[in-house]
Order: structure tokens, then C-alpha cells, then sequence
């Protein structure tokens, strides 16, 4: 038996279903009007789901862990050293985690392992942890084990867990994994477990966990281990902050020749992992395409008010018949929500090619990003975006429609009263586009010019004809500096006798690869502390980096072949390093003190940016890395070859030498820096995009709208003509029109664009968020934009026949 519906229900149904028929026989009447509508907005919400799938996964999604609200990184903090985010020391890290009641705490660093597995040796991305790593995370190894608290121990520590997808790729799936035995860094490993598919920590890439070996004799001065934490159960962030201050403070009473002035901090996992440039990046996105959406809504809400001006008569009868306004606004929103809804479909579609855009931009170190695309919750925030533009675009042309003259609209005759009180607020829509696309060029000039200063600065360096990679030297297979030196001084000779080469050096860390520090002091400075030493940049580099990379000599020698182990220590400075201590002196047979013992100064190169993205200069020293030990060198060759050519060769010349070795990271230098520089350019190219999508749906509008007021006034342009006016003044009139529709929208969005300036900073180099050139070239190139979009429907309108257009009147 049939349920009875209530009638009221009933009723509200069949009205809604009439609305929607009545919407749709509607807007198949407005043909390629109502298509441009679909397509703008379609634009407009596509460019904000692609932006949102983004700030879902970075922002919004909690990180792959159990509880990861309370996971957090711990760093050391010394105001008088200016150290805000400082790796611990291990013996730190030692006494924190004894002390600390309020949190769990573990160390995940991370590392990379030569793996020499059959034929084909490979250089993997990994960790060092703490074997409580997997149980403070709270992710567990899908096969298998995790680490034992033995295994922390020098001697006991060769065991390793791999990640799912090197154990499907380099060992294919075999069920036979665990118990299996493999060289890491020369030294046989024990596999014991395979992570989860997916798995990842701070950065994609894990290949290898190891555990962290711990001999107790490590420096409390040697800060390079991340101490991850876990609040625990009953405990929260502020007493766990108290606590480990409270720790710090003990230590640096306890040590204070290492430890005086040391504090704690704690920054949630999620935020380390996603940091200021992440956040910033996303809201100044999020931004720019809500203004593309706006524009876009503007346009549409122009195109619906153009559609809605020739139905003053229906309006007026069904007003007569009984429809009230409510009804009368319910059919307009209904017919928006249509056209919203076809936006938001086909904008949808276009998202996933705007999301395969977006992932080819993003670097291959950011996390997550194969995580970026269409999920329920994307498709909610596409929905919502849909309907609160189809509130946008419907409120104007309902609001407007409900307010015919009935008389005049009954009138056989009667001309569109609509269309006659809409001409203020399309211009004022219009001028509301020009104001957000001249605010988002502005943004994107500013971005784009950042990125060429920072791309293309001097760097002291020339790399171009430059072919870079990385060799690492595992302790077991070369145990002391003769062995290491030999495999250099070899790789060397070989390299230089390969076709096309014209010089090799090699360096501890290749350009914007990061950078390291160190304290030193001058003879006769009276240290009682480490802060009264002074802090510089350093590299170890081997005779022929100078020359390889083109960086001239001002004062004495390089680094040369025959500055060994057993020779007189000596460096080089650069001049910003010179200028600090001796700037009116020759500092060469100078000498400096470091923690190895004191060293001469044997020469002065000049100032390179070498050690990180930005373009400031700062105090470097260069030793030898022949008379340390190192074993982890970055190659660059100089080639008057196609560099492409060298790769086979160079992995052959190493190969040569010791098969167990790769030669990884082969890429031209100029590739390396691009991808260093990923993460800080990312935003130019995105706001590029944006803002010339805004600035065509910014012309479409004001095209359209200069096109509609000429089709309105037609008979006002006729009488005109028809009085002696001539085809200039009727240009001119319209073009003063759009020109001070253009005006009033650039005023608006200069202060627009001072705002959004602001924010922009944090990705800025070597530009003024208020350059005056810039804003001059944008507002220029918008003014030439608006009127171009004006000249043709100004022309249109000198081809009005005066005799018609008086007829009709």
C-alpha cells in the first residue's frame, strides 16, 4: 500500500520540478551565450579544485601515521648563536630520551646507501633510526620486524629494512626477502622486514632503514641528528614543551663548554614536513584562483544578466498570473544552478589535466605529491564551489528581474527595463574583473621577475658545459685516507683523459646541494666558549674545481694535487671571508684555527653563492679534500662535448676502478640547480598560469559588455549618426566607455595587488614587492588589453544604419 505524501511536500516537488524544466527549455534558448557561460565557469572551478587537490594533501590531510596530531620534531635553540631549528647532538639526543617523561622520543635521519647486489650497483635513499623509530611513528613493517634495542649497538647493527617498492623492484617480491643478505656501503646487511607500500617519512625516496649505531663516543659539538617525539598518552604539547626545556637547561649546566645557552623547541611533524614555503605557497594559490573564480563569476553573472534583459514580458506575465517573487527568484537561481552545475562537470575534467600540469611543475623531493588528485573530499569542495557560484551568478539577474515595470513590459513594443538597470552593475562587475586580473598580473610579474633574478644571478660560477655526479666510498672496502685518495687521485686521472674534457674537480657538496659550518677563530683570540667563536661555510674540494666550475683566483694558489695528508695544512678563502678579518691586509700565509688544528691560507677566490639558493654572499673556506677524509665526493667536468655523451663513459671510468661503486646523480650541473630551485620557482610558474587565465575571462568581459551596451544604444547611436555624427566620434564615445571602465578597475586593483604584494615576499629575490616598473608595465599592458577588448565593439558601432535604427524607434 502506498504511503501517503503530504501535500505540501508534493507540491514543493512538482513546483521544484517545473523550475528545473522551465530552467532548462530556458537556457537552450540562450545557444553559444549560455555555452560561454558553462565554459567560464568551468574554467573558474577547475582552476580551484586543481589548487585544492593540492592544499588537500599538503594542509589538510593529517600524515599517514596513527595520532600524527601528536608527533613532533625537537630541535635545539641557542639565541646567542642565532639557532632556531638545530639538528641534536647524538649524546643530546641520549639524555633526552633517558629524561623525558611527557614524550616518546626516536631519531629518523636521513641517509643514502650504496646497494651492491648483483651486477648493477645503485646508490638508494634511506635513514638512520633509532630501533624505537617504527613504534614512535606508529607504522609498522607490513613484513617482518622493526629494530631490537640491541641492534643500537656498534657492532650489532647490520640488519635493514627496505622499502615494498625496492623489494618488488630489485628483489622481485621474492616471499624469501627476510633473513637475506645484501652490501650496504660494503658491509653485509641482514634484511629483517618491508615497509608498507606507500611509505614515507618527511621525504619521499626511503628505500633503506638502518638502525643508528651508537658508540658513546660521539661529540656533544656534532648537532646532525633529528629527534622525532610522540606526546604520550595524558600529557600535552604544553607540558611536554616545559619538560624539554627544562632538560635542555640541565644539560647546558651540565656541559656548559657545549651546551651553554641551549634550549628545546617542538614543531609538530606535519609543519616540519610542510614548512612556511608550503603553507605560504598554497594560500597565495588559493588566493589567485578564488580570483580567477570571481572573474569568472562576473562574466557569467554578465552573460545571465544579457540573457534575463529580453524577458521583461515573460516575467511581467507570469507576475500577472500569480508567480511571486520568491518564485520568480527561485526559477533565476535555478536556472544559475545549472549552469553551475555544467561548469562544475566540465570542470572537473579539465582539473585532471590542470592536476598533471601541476604535478610535472613539482619537484621530486616534495612529499606526497603522487598523492594529489580527485577524492571525495575533492569533489565536495567542487560541489560547494558550484553552488556558491551559482549563488554569485543568479542573485544579480533575479534580483533584477523582479523589478519590471508590468505596464511597460506588457507593452507589444515595450523595450527590456532589465537590461536598462543592469548597465550599472555590469560595469561594476566589469570593473571587478579588471580589478582582480591586474592585481594577479601584478603578482605573477613580480613571481616571474623573482625567478629569473634568482635563476639567473651571477653565482661566481659558469654552469654551463658542466656535467655533475656523486661517488661515495663506504668504510669497509677503503678503511683510511690512502685508500680513499687513491680511488680519487685515480677517478681523477681517468676522467681528464676521457675525449672533450677540460678540467675535473670534485667538492663535498655539489652547488645548492645544501651547505655546512663550521667554528673557527684567529691566532691570539682568547675563546672560552664556542660562542665566542665564529662561524663560516666550507667545502672540501680537489685541485681542478676551480678551474672546472670557472671560478677565478684573486690572491696566491688553489687547492693543487700536491696538498695530501701528510703535506702542510693549508685553505682557501673567498673574499668575503678575506674582507671579514683583513680588508685592507693580504691575508695569504695568514693562518686560521679550526677544531683539526690550524691552517694557512694559501689563496683567495672570489665570492660564489654555491651553498644554498639564496643570492647572498657569504664567508667561505676551501680545504683540501686530499688531507681530510672524505669519501662522499660531488665530480663536475668541464666538456667541450655534448654533455649526454660523457654519462656512459664517466659510469664506466668508475666501474673501472671498483665495480661495487655507482656514479649517481649524473646530470648536467645546470639540470642540478634547476631542481634545487624547484621548490622556489614553482610559484611563478603556477601564478603565470593563473593570471593569464584571468586576464582573457577579464577581456572576455569587458568585450562583452562594451558589445552589449552598443547593442543596447543602437537607436541612441542612429539618432546620433543620423544628426551629423561621424564614424570617429562614435569610436570615441565608446572607447571612453571602456577606457573608464578599464580606469576605475585598474585604481581598484593596484591597492589590490599592494596587498596581495605583501604576502608574495617570502619568494621574492632580488625584487621590490612595490617595484614601480613593474606595476607601470602591468597597468600599461592592461589599459592596452581593455581598450583593444573595446576597439571591435566600437567598430560594430559605427556600422548601425541610422534610417533602421530611427524605424525602430
Amino acid at each position: 500500500m502506498r504511503a501517503d505524501i503530504p501535500t505540501d511536500r508534493f507540491n514543493a516537488m512538482d513546483e521544484l520540478w517545473q523550475d528545473v524544466k522551465y530552467a532548462l527549455r530556458s537556457l537552450r534558448r540562450g545557444g553559444a551565450l549560455i555555452a560561454i557561460a558553462v565554459l567560464s565557469l568551468a574554467i573558474g572551478i577547475g582552476a580551484n579544485t586543481t589548487i585544492f587537490s593540492a592544499v588537500d594533501v599538503f594542509m589538510l590531510r593529517p600524515l599517514p601515521y596513527p595520532d600524527s596530531h601528536d608527533l613532533y620534531i625537537v630541535f635545539t635553540t641557542n639565541s646567542e648563536r642565532g639557532w632556531s631549528q638545530v639538528d641534536f647532538s647524538v649524546p643530546d639526543l641520549v639524555d633526552l630520551r633517558e629524561r623525558c617523561q611527557t614524550m616518546s622520543i626516536a631519531t629518523g635521519d636521513n641517509s643514502s646507501f650504496n646497494l651492491s647486489e648483483g651486477d648493477r650497483p645503485e646508490r638508494l635513499g634511506g635513514g638512520v633510526v633509532s630501533t624505537n623509530f617504527f613504534d614512535v611513528l606508529g607504522d609498522q613493517p607490513a613484513i617482518g620486524r622493526g629494530f631490537t634495542a640491541e641492534e643500537e649497538v656498534v657492532g650489532r647493527h647490520r640488519v635493514a629494512v627496505i622499502s615494498d617498492g625496492l623489494w618488488r623492484r630489485r628483489f622481485g617480491g621474492s616471499p624469501d626477502i627476510l633473513e637475506s643478505a645484501v652490501l650496504l656501503d660494503g658491509e653485509p646487511h641482514t634484511i629483517v622486514g618491508v615497509m608498507p607500500p606507500g611509505f614515507w617519512y618527511r621525504t619521499p625516496g626511503l628505500d633503506i632503514l638502518v638502525p643508528l649505531a651508537i658508540s658513546g663516543e660521539e661529540s656533544r659539538n656534532s648537532h646532525y641528528i633529528d629527534v622525532l617525539a610522540r606526546v604520550n598518552d595524558g600529557f600535552t604539547r604544553g607540558q611536554a614543551e616545559d619538560e624539554v626545556a627544562s632538560i635542555a637547561a640541565q644539560l647546558a649546566a651540565e656541559y656548559p663548554e657545549t651546551n651553554a645557552g641551549n634550549g628545546a623547541a617542538l614543531m609538530t611533524l606535519h609543519e616540519e614536513t610542510f614548512g612556511e614555503g608550503f603553507e605560504t605557497g598554497t594560500l597565495i594559490s588559493s588566493i589567485a584562483v578564488l580570483f580567477v573564480l570571481l572573474i569568472a563569476c562576473a562574466n557569467v553573472a554578465n552573460l545571465l544578466l544579457t540573457h534575463a534583459a529580453g524577458r521583461d514580458r515573460e516575467v511581467a506575465v507570469r507576475t500577472a498570473l500569480g508567480a511571486g517573487r520568491i518564485r520568480i527568484v527561485r526559477q533565476f537561481l535555478t536556472e544559475a544552478l545549472i549552469v553551475a552545475t555544467a561548469g562544475a562537470v566540465l570542470g572537473l575534467g579539465l582539473s585532471v589535466f590542470g592536476i598533471r600540469g601541476l604535478i610535472s611543475v613539482m619537484p621530486g623531493w616534495f612529499p606526497r605529491v603522487s598523492e594529489i588528485g580527485l577524492n571525495p573530499r575533492v569533489l565536495m569542495f567542487t560541489a560547494a564551489v558550484a553552488v556558491l557560484s551559482a549563488v554569485l551568478v543568479g542573485i544579480a539577474p533575479a534580483i533584477q528581474a523582479t523589478k519590471p515595470n508590468t505596464v511597460e513590459a506588457l507593452k507589444e513594443g515595450g523595450r527590456g527595463g532589465t537590461a536598462v538597470r543592469g548597465a550599472k552593475l555590469r560595469k561594476a562587475l566589469v570593473v571587478g574583473e579588471v580589478s582582480l586580473a591586474l592585481a594577479l598580473l601584478v603578482s605573477s610579474a613580480l613571481l616571474v621577475r623573482g625567478f629569473v633574478n634568482l635563476r639567473l644571478a651571477d653565482r661566481g660560477f659558469d654552469e654551463s658545459d658542466v656535467l655533475a655526479f656523486r661517488v661515495s666510498l663506504p668504510q669497509p672496502d677503503y678503511p683510511d685516507t690512502v685508500a680513499a685518495v687513491a680511488f680519487h687521485e685515480e677517478l681523477q686521472e681517468r676522467l681528464t683523459s676521457l675525449p672533450g674534457v677540460r678540467a675535473v674537480g670534485a667538492t663535498s657538496i655539489l652547488p645548492l646541494q645544501g651547505n655546512s659550518g663550521t667554528y673557527y677563530w684567529l691566532p691570539g683570540d682568547e675563546i672560552e666558549s664556542d660562542l665566542q667563536r665564529k662561524v663560516t661555510n666550507w667545502l672540501d674540494i680537489t685541485a681542478g674545481y676551480f678551474e672546472a666550475m670557472d671560478i677565478p683566483l684573486v690572491r696566491g694558489r688553489g687547492i693543487e694535487d700536491s696538498d695530501r695528508m701528510n703535506s702542510h695544512p693549508v685553505i682557501v678563502i673567498n673574499e668575503a671571508m678575506a674582507q671579514r678579518h683583513w680588508p685592507d691586509e693580504d691575508p695569504v700565509g695568514r693562518e686560521i684555527i679550526f677544531y683539526s688544528g690550524s691552517r694557512e691560507i694559501v689563496g683567495v677566490v672570489a665570492n660564489t653563492s654555491v651553498s644554498n639558493s639564496s643570492l647572498g654572499v657569504q664567508p667561505m673556506v676551501y680545504f683540501s679534500a686530499l688531507q681530510d677524509d672524505d669519501r662522499n665526493l660531488g665530480w663536475v667536468i668541464e666538456a667541450d662535448v655534448p654533455l649526454e655523451t660523457l654519462v656512459e663513459p664517466v659510469r664506466a671510468e668508475v666501474g673501472a676502478i671498483d665495480p661495487n661503486i655507482p656514479a649517481y646523480t649524473i646530470r648536467p650541473l645546470r639540470a642540478i640547480i634547476d631542481e634545487s630551485l624547484g621548490g622556489d620557482t614553482i610559484m611563478a610558474k603556477i601564478m603565470a598560469v593563473v593570471a593569464l587565465i584571468a586576464l582573457v575571462l577579464a577581456l572576455a568581459g569587458v568585450y562583452g559588455v562594451m558589445a552589449y551596451s552598443v547593442s543596447q544604444r543602437r537607436q541612441e547611436i542612429g539618432i546620433r549618426m543620423a544628426l551629423g555624427a561621424q564614424n570617429g566620434d562614435v569610436v570615441g564615445m565608446v572607447m571612453r566607455q571602456g577606457t573608464l571602465l578599464a580606469a576605475l578597475g585598474v585604481a581598484v586593483g593596484v591597492a589590490v595587488a599592494f596587498a596581495m604584494a605583501r604576502g608574495l615576499s617570502f619568494f621574492l629575490y632580488g625584487v621590490n614587492a612595490f617595484e614601480p616598473l613593474i606595476y607601470s608595465m602591468v597597468i600599461v599592458a592592461m589599459f592596452a588589453a581593455s581598450i583593444a577588448a573595446t576597439f571591435f565593439p566600437a567598430i560594430r558601432a559605427t556600422q548601425v544604419d541610422p534610417i533602421v535604427a530611427l524605424r525602430a524607434e
